[in-house]
């Protein structure tokens, strides 16, 4: 199964969009634009395949701005208002796939820098520097090991382990009706869910303790 984690202001009974760039911070929209000069849409709508841990569904919580600091004026305060994200299941999508644990190697170096050119030195770069810090004979990670099969080329690197359907893909939108299986936190969502038109029998309430990353 696929799953797509998405905050329930954004759910509709139907196809469905990213959240509007406003909603992203700037590393996070210098990552997915390196995504999409790959895919060929920005931003992404992200889904897992098989493990919706990698989703966030679980420990991500929503803030909201209130108000600034007494002590720093210009320090915008938040407070944490509970897990307010809906949990879709697919049974079969079609999309750009990304292996996680070898896109968790070099999302940082996307996400720090603007332009493609950067990102992808960067890449390089903190690759080569990890696995130099192996000593001889020290059991190197799968990741590392193919990043060395692959003649550290990024280029080969990419097209043989990074764009690979192993446990993520991206799409540019998703029909959320088709969703198999809906999981929510509380009764509230689940009633928001089925005035929307969702079926009942597909909603599964699931009160997880949240925690933050």
């Amino acid at each position: 199964m696929y799953y797509h984690r998405r905050p329930i202001k954004y759910v509709e009974y139907g196809k469905v969009l990213p959240p509007p760039l406003s909603d992203y911070d700037e590393w996070s929209l210098n990552m997915y634009g390196w995504v999409g000069h790959h895919c060929g849409y920005y931003p992404q709508i992200w889904l897992s395949r098989s493990r919706s841990s990698i989703t966030g569904f679980r420990c991500n919580r929503s803030v909201k701005k209130v108000g600034y600091s007494a002590k720093y004026p210009k320090r915008r305060q938040y407070a944490k208002i509970g897990n307010d994200d809906v949990l879709f299941g697919f049974d079969i999508i079609k999309g750009f796939p990304l292996s996680y644990d070898h896109w968790e190697l070099i999302m940082c170096s996307a996400s720090c820098h603007k332009t493609l050119e950067k990102q992808n030195a960067d890449m390089v770069k903190g690759l080569n520097d990890i696995v130099q810090q192996y000593e001889s004979g020290e059991e190197m990670e799968k990741e590392l090991r193919d990043w060395i099969d692959c003649g550290r080329n990024l280029d080969v690197y990419l097209k043989k382990c990074v764009f690979k359907e192993v446990d993520q893909v991206v799409v540019p939108s998703i029909n959320l009706k088709s969703a198999k299986k809906i999981i929510c936190h509380n009764e509230k969502q689940k009633k928001k869910l089925r005035k929307m038109g969702f079926i009942e029998d597909r909603i599964i309430i699931k009160n997880l303790t949240t925690y933050d990353w």
